[in-house]
C-alpha cells in the first residue's frame, strides 16, 4: 500500500451475524467446534484523509481496497486470513494532482469496477467503486486454494449478482460437508464445477504425453515455447490458473494478467540472425515475461516467470503440472496450430497475389510491396478469441493513413462473419515493438480453423470452404493498432 500512496486506514469491527461472513462463521464452527473464538474485522486503505465531512466528496482513485480479516482460534489452532481483498490495481498516484498511472506494460485480463461500500460514523452506507481482481485466502479448514482461485475466476465472469466467495465454490462443486474438508478439489471435481456453471475448459497436463509431444514438436520446429501456446488464450481473456506441485502436495494460481517487455533484443534477434527459423515468424508471446498472478500465501498482483513452465526437474521445485483456461464455447481447433498454419497460408497468398487477383497495384503500397517482395521477411503473430460486434468497432478505426474500409466490406462482415473468431494479426517486428500496431488481420473459424476473411493493405478477400468467396480493393493501406478486449481497466504501454 505504501506504493501506492496511501494515507489513511478503516478498521471496523464485523458482527459474526453480519451476511458478508455468517455461512464463513457457521462453516468454521461445525469443522472445529462451537465454541471456537472468531473475530472479523473490514478494513479500508485509502489515498486521502477521510472525515466524515468530505466522505461525500472523496475522488473515485481515493479507495485502495477493502478487505475483510478473519481470525479464529480452537485449542492449539489458530489462522488469521482474508475472506476477502479488493485491492485495486497496481498504479503510481500523485495526491496533489489527483491523478494515477498505471505500471507499464501490466495488462490484466481479470479485472472489473466492482461497487463495494464503506460505512460513515452516522451509520450510513456509501458506495464506491474498485477495479481489481479480487484476493481470497483458504480457510484451512473447508476451503483451499482451488476454492480460492475459482473464487477469483468466476466473480470476473460476472455468473452471479452476489460476490462469489471460496466457500460458494463448494455449493457449486455439489460438496456435502466431509467433502469440503478433504482439502479442496481434484481435476475431476474443478472439471465438473465449472461444467455446472454452462463453461467450458481447456486444459494443458504438463505430463500428458499428448501435451509433452505438442510442446516437444513446437520448440523444436519454430522455437515456440510453452508460454506461446498458453498466450492466446490468456490474452483472449479467459479466465485460466495455474497447477503446480510443491512439497506438501498440489497448489493453485489465478492467472490475471501478463507483463510485457518490449526492450527484449531476442524475439526479434532470433529470427534475424539465427541460420533457420522455419516461417522466420514470432509470436508476440516472446515478449511476455511474466505472467501475473494472485498466490493465496503470499499476495496480489504478484509477477510469475514464463520460464517456469518449462521446468522439467522436480528439484527445481514448484514443477508446472497443469494449466486450465475456462471458454465460453467447445472450442476445438487450437490457436498454435492455427498461427503456424496461418503465416503459411500467408506467405502462399502473397506468392500468388499477382497471379490470383490481378487488378492489385502492388507497387501503389509500400507496405504491400514488402510484404510480397522479401518473400522471408520476417514476422510477428498475434492469435486472440473475439467477439464480431467488437471487433467490428476497431475495423471502423481509421489507419495510419487516416484511411477506413468502405461500408459494404463492414457491411459484408456484419452480415456474414459468426460471432465469435479466432483473430490473427500480422505485422513486421518493428511495426509491433514500435507502434503496436498490424499490417494483415486474418479471422479464422475456432472449429475448424479455416480462413473467413483476410485484410492486407489496400485489400481485403471473404472466405468460404477454403475458398475465396468475394474480395475488396480499399484505400486501407495502413498500420492499424492492434486489437484490444474492451476494459474498464487503464494500461500504459511502453
Amino acid at each position: 500500500m505504501r506504493k501506492m500512496g496511501v494515507q489513511s486506514l478503516w478498521i471496523d469491527k464485523v458482527s459474526l451475524s453480519d451476511n458478508e461472513i455468517k455461512v464463513e462463521v457457521q462453516n468454521i464452527k461445525r469443522a472445529l467446534n462451537k465454541s471456537v473464538d472468531i473475530q472479523a474485522y473490514c478494513v479500508y486503505f485509502v489515498r486521502e484523509k477521510v472525515t466524515q465531512g468530505n466522505i461525500h466528496d472523496l475522488s473515485k482513485l481515493t479507495y485502495l481496497s477493502y478487505s475483510m480479516i478473519v481470525n479464529y482460534s480452537y485449542r492449539d489452532r489458530t489462522n488469521s486470513y482474508l475472506l476477502f481483498s479488493f485491492v485495486s490495481t497496481p498504479m503510481k498516484y500523485n495526491l496533489y494532482k489527483n491523478k494515477a498511472v498505471p505500471l507499464t506494460n501490466h495488462y490484466y485480463h481479470s479485472t472489473k469496477d466492482y461497487t463495494l461500500a464503506i460505512k460513515g460514523r452516522d451509520g450510513k452506507l456509501y458506495q464506491f467503486k474498485i477495479n481489481c481482481s479480487p484476493f481470497f485466502q483458504q480457510n484451512g479448514l473447508t476451503t483451499f486454494c482451488i476454492q480460492s482461485a475459482l473464487a477469483t475466476l468466476f466473480n470476473h465472469l460476472n455468473i452471479s449478482k452476489k460476490i462469489i466467495l471460496p466457500m460458494d465454490i463448494n455449493k457449486i462443486a455439489r460438496l456435502k460437508f466431509k467433502q469440503c474438508l478433504a482439502g479442496g478439489l481434484d481435476i475431476k471435481q474443478t472439471k465438473r464445477t465449472i461444467k455446472n456453471k454452462r463453461l467450458f475448459y481447456k486444459t494443458f497436463d504438463f505430463h500428458a504425453d499428448q501435451v509433452e509431444k505438442l510442446f516437444k514438436n513446437l520448440k523444436t520446429k519454430y522455437d515456440l515455447p510453452p508460454s506461446g501456446i498458453i498466450y492466446p488464450w490468456m490474452e483472449s481473456g479467459f479466465p485460466g490458473f495455474i497447477v503446480f506441485e510443491t512439497q506438501k502436495g498440489y497448489h493453485a494460481m489465478p492467472i490475471i494478467g501478463h507483463t510485457l517487455s518490449t526492450d527484449l533484443w531476442r524475439p526479434e534477434a532470433d529470427i534475424r540472425y539465427k541460420r533457420y527459423v522455419r516461417n522466420h515468424f514470432r509470436s508476440v508471446s516472446a515478449w511476455v515475461d511474466n505472467y501475473i498472478i494472485n498466490d493465496d500465501n503470499f499476495g496480489m498482483y504478484l509477477t510469475y516467470p514464463t520460464s517456469k513452465l518449462e521446468d522439467k526437474k522436480r528439484n527445481l521445485g514448484y514443477l508446472v503440472q497443469y494449466i486450465l483456461f475456462m471458454t465460453p464455447k467447445t472450442i476445438d481447433f487450437t490457436p498454435d496450430t492455427l498461427e503456424i498454419d496461418l503465416i503459411k497460408i500467408l506467405r502462399n497468398y502473397l506468392k500468388r497475389i499477382k497471379k490470383d487477383f490481378k487488378q492489385i497495384q502492388i507497387n501503389s503500397n509500400p507496405w504491400l510491396e514488402k510484404l510480397v517482395r522479401e518473400e522471408h521477411a520476417p514476422l510477428v503473430s498475434r492469435t486472440l478469441f473475439v467477439e464480431k460486434n467488437d471487433y467490428i468497432k476497431t475495423l471502423q478505426k481509421k489507419d495510419s493513413n487516416k484511411k477506413i474500409l468502405p461500408e459494404e466490406v463492414i457491411r459484408f462482415f456484419r452480415e456474414k462473419m459468426p460471432d465469435n473468431f479466432w483473430l490473427t494479426e500480422i505485422t513486421f517486428p518493428d511495426l509491433y515493438v514500435a507502434n503496436k500496431s498490424a499490417l494483415i488481420h486474418i479471422a479464422s473459424s475456432f472449429i475448424n480453423g479455416e480462413p473467413l476473411y483476410i485484410q492486407i493493405p489496400k485489400f481485403s478477400t471473404f472466405y468460404r470452404d477454403f475458398k475465396p468467396r468475394i474480395a475488396f480493393d480499399h484505400e486501407v493501406g495502413g498500420h492499424r493498432a492492434i486489437y484490444s478486449i474492451p476494459s474498464s481497466n487503464e494500461t500504459f504501454d511502453w
